[in-house]
C-alpha cells in the first residue's frame, strides 16, 4: 500500500513535530512582579508545573523581580490596567491588593477570584466584623466614623486602634493611647482620605501575638489550608511578618473556614487573627482576599498555593489537604526582619534563630537582589 498507514512514516512524525511545536505553552500573567511573595509564588510555581510560562508584571521601580530567574518574561512600562486589555495571557494571577480589584474588574474570566461582591466584603472591614457577627466569630469592637462628630469613646477602653475602613486605599493604622489621640488620628486619616470617600474604624486593641489562617476555596469548598503564627513584624508596633513559623490549630481553621464558607470564597485569601491574651481565643483582625506577604513560609512547609491555584483554574479535581511541615520557621532578614531586631535591641538573637533545625530564609535566590537589599538595610540602620 503506497504511503502507509497514515500518520506513520517520515511525513507522519514530522507532522507530529509540527503539532507539538505548535502548541503554545500556558501563559500565566503574575502582578506585582517585584514583591517578594510574588517571586516567592513564581519560584515554587515554575517547580512543580515548569511548562508554564510566567509573564511578571511591574508598573514602576526597581526592577527587582528581574534579578531572580523566575520569570519567562517581565512587562515593563504599561500600567496593569493597559497589560490586562491586551490579553497576552492564558490567565491572570494578582498578587497585590489593588491588583486583585484591577483583575477582578478587567479580566475576571481569566482568574479565580471571587465574585465582586464577595470582594467587597474583604475589602470593607465594616462589612467584614458585620460577617463576623453573623458567623459567630470573635471580633474586636468597632465603630465606623464618617466625621470626627460620629466619634464615641464611651464603649472603648485604651489603647485602641485607628484605621482606614478600605482595605485598598492606604496602609494607615494609629495606636492611641488617649482620646485626644484618638480624634487627632480619626482626623488626620479622614483628611488623607477624603479624596477616596472612605470613612475609619476605631477597634478595640487587642493584646496578644498575631495569626494567620489561609486557604484555597472552591465555591466556598476548602482545598489548600495552612496557618502561621507570626514571630516578629515590622513595624514592631503591628505591620507585616518579618519572622513566622507554621502553626496548627482546629479552632483557627474552624473560624476562618466560618467566613470563608459563608462567601462562598473561591481562591486564596487570608484571614487574620490575633489571640487574645486577656482570654486565650482567636480574634478577628480582618479578611485579606489575596496572597499574603508571608507565602513563602507556606511555599516552604509543602503548600504550593501557586501551582495549585493554576491547577484549579485549569479544570484538574484537587482533592482536600490540610497537610503540611508544621516545624518550619521562616525568617526574611533583608526584608525588615534584621531592621525589626536592631529596634528591639535584639540583633544577636537573629544568629540562634536562623540557626534552627527548621528554619529558613529567603536569602540566596539572586546575589543582586541581597546586595541591593543590604545596601537599602544599611540606610535604614543608619537613618534608625
Amino acid at each position: 500500500m503506497v504511503g502507509g498507514t497514515p500518520g506513520t512514516g517520515r511525513g507522519g512524525l514530522l507532522s507530529v513535530e509540527k503539532e507539538l511545536k505548535s502548541v503554545k505553552p500556558f501563559r500565566v500573567l503574575i502582578t506585582d512582579s517585584n514583591y517578594k511573595h510574588a517571586i516567592a509564588l513564581t519560584r515554587y510555581l515554575k517547580r512543580e508545573l515548569p511548562e508554564v510560562y510566567t509573564i511578571g508584571h511591574v508598573d514602576n521601580g526597581t526592577n527587582i523581580g528581574s534579578w531572580y530567574s523566575c520569570y519567562d518574561e517581565i512587562v515593563r512600562g504599561a500600567s496593569l490596567a493597559e497589560s490586562l486589555h491586551i490579553g497576552e495571557f492564558d490567565m491572570a494571577i494578582p498578587v497585590g491588593g489593588k491588583s486583585v480589584l484591577q483583575v477582578a474588574q478587567t479580566c475576571a474570566q481569566k482568574s479565580l477570584l471571587p465574585s465582586q461582591s464577595q470582594l467587597s466584603i474583604s475589602y470593607d472591614k465594616a462589612a467584614t466584623i458585620e460577617l463576623a457577627a453573623r458567623t459567630g466569630v470573635p471580633a474586636p469592637k468597632t465603630q465606623l466614623i464618617r466625621s470626627v462628630a460620629d466619634l464615641n469613646l464611651e464603649d472603648f477602653g485604651l489603647p485602641c486602634v485607628v484605621k482606614p475602613a478600605h482595605e485598598a486605599v492606604a496602609k494607615m493604622v494609629s495606636y492611641c493611647h488617649s482620646a485626644t489621640e484618638v480624634r487627632n488620628a480619626v482626623q488626620q486619616q479622614l483628611q488623607a482620605l477624603e479624596a477616596d470617600g472612605v470613612g475609619v474604624l476605631v477597634q478595640e486593641y487587642i493584646p496578644g501575638s498575631g495569626y494567620g489562617f489561609f486557604a484555597l476555596m472552591n465555591a466556598g469548598t476548602p482545598v489548600r489550608i495552612f496557618m502561621h503564627q507570626r514571630i516578629r513584624e515590622y513595624p514592631v508596633s503591628g505591620g507585616a511578618s518579618t519572622a513566622a513559623r507554621a502553626f496548627y490549630s482546629a479552632r483557627l481553621m474552624d473560624f476562618g473556614l466560618k467566613l470563608l464558607t459563608e462567601l462562598r470564597w473561591t481562591g486564596v485569601a487570608m484571614v487574620e487573627f490575633k489571640l487574645d491574651s486577656r482570654t486565650g481565643d482567636f480574634v478577628l483582625m480582618e479578611i485579606n482576599g489575596k496572597f499574603w506577604g508571608s507565602l513563602e513560609l507556606a511555599l516552604r512547609a509543602g503548600v504550593n498555593f501557586g501551582a495549585d491555584i493554576v491547577r484549579l483554574f485549569r479544570g484538574e479535581r484537587l482533592a482536600y489537604s490540610d497537610s503540611y511541615d508544621r516545624n518550619v520557621h521562616f525568617y526574611w532578614p533583608l526584608d525588615n526582619d534584621l531592621l525589626t531586631l536592631w529596634k528591639m535591641h535584639s540583633l544577636p538573637r537573629a544568629l540562634q534563630d536562623y540557626r534552627q533545625p527548621h528554619a529558613a530564609t529567603n536569602c540566596g535566590q539572586s546575589v543582586r537582589a541581597d546586595f541591593w537589599k543590604t545596601v537599602r538595610l544599611a540606610k535604614s540602620l543608619v537613618m534608625a
